[in-house]
Parts: structure tokens; C-alpha cells; sequence
């Protein structure tokens, strides 16, 4: 057909062709420009969504790595804190160990390795604890004990004094009226006459005679073995003793007026040695070896 014979209805069929050509067209352009603006928009979306999940990762572990610093930091304070009080501790107990208690220190260790040897008992039957402290909830409630001694028959606390001259152990109020120069020098040393007491009458440096004060009460010495006692949560009550140790110094220098028998009173080495040999180790068991271990541990625990 050639293009003199199209008719006006050709005309527009050719024209309705070309629209929807155009129409088709152009449907595609903006098919693929909207394709295009959600693949950009979907690009932009992953985009921040990448960007805001490597700040936070960049932010927690910035945060990770400060808590860590601060942390280390701390940590180092504390054992920097702990260290020294540890060293404050040990001075204190090196100061604080005088030569009354070093010397009981070596007849118990003495005593417990010619015990040994002699095969009377293992070494796990008995251990010898020194300058052992029972912290408080205040520093001045701290209970400072000479020694411990752990024994299969029962747990001792032993408070050490080295002196010289005459001792006078449990005095009160009721012998002021036999012995009124004790009433004299209870109101000079300023001392509990309700309370027993010991006193030393000694040699000063010129010659002339002096009295001179136990520096704890034996009310003082049985509270500290009853605070071992409920501290430890211990089966038994512990058996406190008063030692009075100098060279030379025996029975026959002491005038003993207690009437407590709670608190056993030794003098001297021989005398300490022969209630250890005699009284203790011929006794009942009250604990088992690892029953002693486990005080032992408990202890050195808390005094390290």
C-alpha cells in the first residue's frame, strides 16, 4: 500500500501506534529511573546502615578498651593499697615481736622437734603459730595473740612476758587487806582492783626497788581465747596461759594469789616443757590431724 492510498483512519492508527511506542518508552525510562532511585535509596540505607554499625563497634570497643584501662588501672591501685598494708603489717609484727615471745618461740619449736624425734608424736600433732592476729571490725577491736599452739587435745593461747624479779599473778582487791602496799600500787599504776592482776617487784637501774605492771589484765588474756574460740567456730574451749620467761627465773619467784584455775600459769622453760610433756600430750583427743590442718589454714589465712 503505498502512502496515497492511506485513508484518515490509517493516519491515526499510525499515530495510536507511535503514542503507545512513546507511551512504552517512556513506562520504561521511568521504570528504570525509579529502579534506579530505590537502588540508590537501598545503597544509601546499607550505607548508613554499615557506617552506623562500624561507629558503634568503633564505640564499644573504645568503651570496651577504656573499662579495660580503667579497670587495669584500678586493679594496680588495689594491690599498690594491698601491698603496703601488707608491709605495714609485717612491720608491725616484726616491731611488735619482743624477746619474751621470740624466746617462747624457740622452746616450742624446740619442745615439738625433740617430741618428734623422740617418735612421742607426728609432726602434723602439733603446730606452733606466732604473732597471730584476730582483725576486728575496728582497728583498736584487733586482737594480737603471742602464740597459738594446735594440739590433737586442745588449742592453747599463750602470752608471752620476759622479765626479771618477783611476780605477783592475780592480785585484786582481796588482798589489799593481808597486803595493803598492793593497794598503794594499784592506785599508782592505775589498775581494776576488781580485776586479778600482775605485778613484778624488781631492781631500777639505781638500785631501788620498783613495781611494774603486766600490760594486760587476765580478764583480757580469757577474752582473747574466747574470741579465738568464736572466731574460728572451734569445738572446744581454748586453754589460755599466762608465761612469765627470764633466765634463771623459776617457780620460786612467783607468788601466785588467782583463783581463776582457767588460766593455766607457767614459769620458765622446764615448767612449760614438762606441762606440754605431761599434761597435753597424755590428754583426750578432742581434734583429728585434719581438724588441726583446717584451723591451721584458717588461721594463716587471715594472717598472711
Amino acid at each position: 500500500m503505498s502512502l496515497s492510498n492511506l485513508q484518515p483512519v490509517h493516519y491515526i492508527a499510525l499515530g495510536l501506534a507511535a503514542a503507545l511506542l512513546l507511551f512504552i518508552v517512556l513506562f520504561i525510562y521511568a521504570l528504570s529511573s525509579k529502579r534506579k532511585a530505590i537502588r540508590a535509596k537501598e545503597e544509601a540505607l546499607n550505607k548508613e546502615r554499615s557506617e552506623m554499625k562500624t561507629n558503634y563497634e568503633e564505640s564499644s570497643e573504645k568503651s570496651r578498651l577504656t573499662f579495660k584501662k580503667e579497670l587495669a588501672e584500678q586493679k594496680d591501685t588495689y594491690e599498690a593499697q594491698l601491698s603496703t598494708q601488707n608491709a605495714q603489717i609485717d612491720s608491725l609484727k616484726l616491731f611488735s615481736r619482743d624477746k619474751g615471745e621470740y624466746l617462747t618461740d624457740l622452746t616450742l619449736i624446740n619442745l615439738k622437734d625433740n617430741l618428734v624425734a623422740q617418735e612421742r608424736i607426728r609432726p602434723e600433732d602439733m603446730h606452733v603459730l606466732a604473732n597471730i592476729y584476730i582483725p576486728g571490725k575496728r582497728v583498736k577491736s584487733t586482737d594480737k595473740l603471742d602464740h597459738v599452739i594446735l594440739t590433737r587435745t586442745g588449742i592453747y593461747v599463750i602470752d608471752s612476758n620476759y622479765w626479771t624479779g618477783h611476780l605477783y599473778h592475780g592480785i585484786s582487791e582481796m588482798q589489799f587487806d593481808g597486803e595493803p602496799i598492793f593497794e598503794t600500787v594499784f592506785n599508782i599504776l592505775e589498775l581494776d582492783p576488781k580485776s586479778e592482776q600482775t605485778i613484778c617487784l624488781d631492781k631500777a637501774e639505781d638500785g631501788s626497788a620498783q613495781f611494774k605492771s603486766y600490760k594486760h589484765s587476765i580478764e583480757e588474756l580469757k577474752l582473747k581465747a574466747e574470741r579465738l574460740e568464736k572466731v574460728f567456730e572451734l569445738p572446744y574451749p581454748v586453754t589460755p596461759i599466762a608465761y612469765y620467761n627470764a633466765e634463771g627465773v623459776g617457780s620460786e619467784h612467783i607468788t601466785n594469789y588467782s583463783r581463776d584455775n582457767s588460766v593455766k600459769v607457767i614459769v620458765g622453760e622446764k615448767e612449760l616443757e614438762h606441762f606440754f610433756e605431761k599434761f597435753v600430750f597424755h590428754g583426750r583427743f578432742q581434734y583429728k590431724v585434719e581438724e588441726l590442718e583446717e584451723v591451721r589454714a584458717a588461721i594463716e589465712h587471715l594472717n598472711p
